[in-house]
């Protein structure tokens, strides 16, 4: 199983934090990687939601339709795909830290079954950092 773990502090509440990564319409707005994005069924933090997107990954593009499979307000949200190249899912956890929010990013995916021109390992270093950029960039949105 291949890993991309990513967290970092936002210094704003819990409950703000999370409503901002929950909400759909927000991810293309934090996901430099994601080119397109529309829920297509289920509202926003219903079981079930689907999703369609688009995203980059080192040049290649990916298309995708994702559930949302747990919803645990202001604690956890995860999306696993549905239809895609690459079947993986996405874990963020929230938790008080200070007076800020630590947001936790886990994505696990069983392979990339040779989709890239680069070995797995390269490939999920090269998109660990695009995480980290959205993770940052949903920082600076929340904290200006």
């Amino acid at each position: 199983m291949l890993t991309v773990e990513e967290s970092l502090v936002i210094d704003k509440p819990r409950a703000e934090v999370f409503d901002f990564f929950a909400a759909p319409e927000n991810i293309p707005v934090y996901s430099s990687n994601v080119v397109e994005y529309d829920v297509v069924s289920g509202g926003a933090h219903d079981i079930g939601r689907e999703a369609k997107f688009a995203v980059k990954v080192v040049g290649v593009r990916l298309e995708y339709t994702d559930e949302l499979v747990e919803f645990v307000e202001n604690e956890r949200v995860k999306t696993t795909s549905k239809e895609g190249r690459i079947p993986y899912s996405i874990t963020l956890t929230f938790a008080d830290e200070g007076a800020g929010t630590k947001v936790s990013w886990l994505q696990e995916v069983e392979q990339l079954g040779g989709v890239f021109k680069f070995g797995d390992g390269l490939v999920i270093k090269m998109y660990s950092k695009d995480v980290r950029s959205n993770l940052e960039k949903a920082k600076a949105l929340l904290e200006d």
